[in-house]
């Protein structure tokens, strides 16, 4: 357990650089991304509306988790920051704990795009910022990177800049609690996606800008260890999807992945005819169209 309220850097400051810079430019373009629509429309689309394919990854990431272990007496509760979490709505889910013997588990929900920092409850609070923070020290009302146990990054880290993203892993490595019950869970956990081999309904231009935007497993990985953490492994969890043409049409053209904010309007119209042509074979009299969704799980510990 920490013996100090602040935990300052004990790293070199020339190992951790703020590329305030690199920043600005991502904030940007996610601030684009994210004011294209709305809350409901992101919330309404088929890999975030509340169903099988949420209620599966709920059940994944509470096991990856392991948040139904006991909590050893040294630690009465254990802490999550969900870092980029949005609405909240997934947090929600995790807390849900059929167990009564479980850990007594709280969240953060760290976004940028949050109205305001703000708390929910006694077990789910709300904080407005950018997951860069970490590259920086911290200050003392950065309460929430203060006694946490476990780093949730779901769908997210490919919007760190790459400049970024080992100073981020560094800072929270720094900050993350690591030692008596801590050791026994990962301390962080990261849902990405692959890099080059997916099989969404896509058209070639999107593919490139996803590859060009999507980090590697391998450089995740090393951005990992060199940050300090230990026993760094991954796992690949296949997802069958089913879901109409015309609706899969719909979240593309609402751009619910930020890989759709590089392109037009029309563009996208024309991506979707496109999409229709090329993925006959995959769609059924019905209008169903079948793929698999790839989630890569890394995690990493903290000793």
């Amino acid at each position: 357990m920490r013996t100090s309220l602040y935990r300052s850097f004990s790293l070199l400051p020339s190992t951790r650089v703020f590329h305030s810079r690199s920043v600005l430019k991502m904030s940007e373009k996610l601030e684009s991304h994210y004011n294209s629509h709305s809350a409901d429309s992101y919330e309404s689309a088929f890999f975030y509306e509340e169903g099988p394919y949420t209620q599966y990854l709920q059940s994944l990431v509470q096991n990856r988790l392991q948040v139904e272990m006991t909590t050893p007496s040294a630690c009465s509760q254990r802490r999550i920051l969900d870092i980029g979490g949005g609405t909240g709505n997934f947090t929600r889910m995790l807390l849900e704990k059929e167990n009564k013997n479980a850990v007594n588990l709280q969240a953060v929900v760290v976004d940028p795009f949050l109205e305001q920092s703000s708390s929910e409850g006694d077990n789910l609070k709300f904080v407005k910022a950018h997951a860069e923070a970490f590259a920086t020290s911290a200050t003392p009302n950065d309460w929430w990177r203060r006694d946490f146990q476990q780093v949730l990054m779901k769908e997210v880290v490919h919007h760190f800049a790459e400049a970024d993203r080992l100073g981020i892993f560094q800072g929270m490595y720094a900050d993350l609690e690591g030692s008596g019950a801590a050791e026994n869970y990962p301390s962080i956990l990261i849902i990405t996606r692959p890099q080059l081999e997916i099989d969404y309904p896509l058209w070639n231009e999107a593919r490139q800008v996803w590859a060009q935007n999507q980090p590697s497993l391998q450089d995740i990985t090393k951005d990992l260890i060199q940050a300090g953490f230990s026993d760094v492994s991954h796992t690949l969890e296949p997802y069958p999807c089913s879901i109409s043409l015309e609706r899969w049409q719909a979240m593309v053209q609402k751009r619910f992945w930020s890989t759709f904010s590089n392109f037009s309007d029309q563009d996208l119209v024309s991506a979707c005819e496109t999409i229709a042509k090329d993925y006959k074979d995959r769609t059924d009299d019905n209008g169903t169209i079948r793929f698999e969704d790839r989630l890569l799980f890394i995690s990493a510990f903290k000793k």
